[in-house]
């Protein structure tokens, strides 16, 4: 009989059985991806808040597959092809809604973990480091 594949999860940090987590995607080949938290510490995420995101999506309704969104953090401009491309960001605080986003923005942000303590680091790496990269860069070419 073959061993079940075992996957740490990124919350618990626990050892468990794959189907301890919950498919998330596909990947090439059509192969289940899962989702790198548990079960068990998904479910105590805080959701977004239902009847707030009901009156925001009425007041602001998503764009529709065809029609042009620009992404209030990116800025990026693009017609929306897929359902997931444009997505309803919210804190995972306090379930409150934030607004639409791009996906790779609303996924950005929840790998920082809502946390502006991480983007306010982050955003001083790429700017600390990006400068030394421009010195080195500007004193080769000069």
């Amino acid at each position: 009989m073959p061993e079940k594949q075992k996957k740490v999860c990124k919350v618990c940090k626990i050892e468990k059985n794959i189907e301890a987590f919950a498919p998330n995607q596909f990947g090439k080949n059509n192969r289940v991806l899962r989702r790198p938290v548990c079960k068990e510490c998904y479910s105590k995420k805080v959701k977004i808040n239902p009847e707030e995101k009901r009156e925001y999506e009425k007041k602001h309704p998503r764009p529709k597959i065809g029609e042009e969104f620009t992404c209030p953090i990116c800025q990026r401009t693009f017609i929306r092809e897929h359902q997931n491309d444009v997505v309803l960001d919210h804190s995972h605080t306090d379930g409150s809604v934030r607004g639409w986003t791009c996906s790779s923005c609303n996924t950005s942000i929840g790998k920082f973990n809502d946390d502006p303590n991480i983007l306010q680091r982050a955003l001083e790496w790429i700017l600390n480091k990006g400068g030394e990269l421009k010195a080195f860069l500007f004193s080769f070419l000069f």
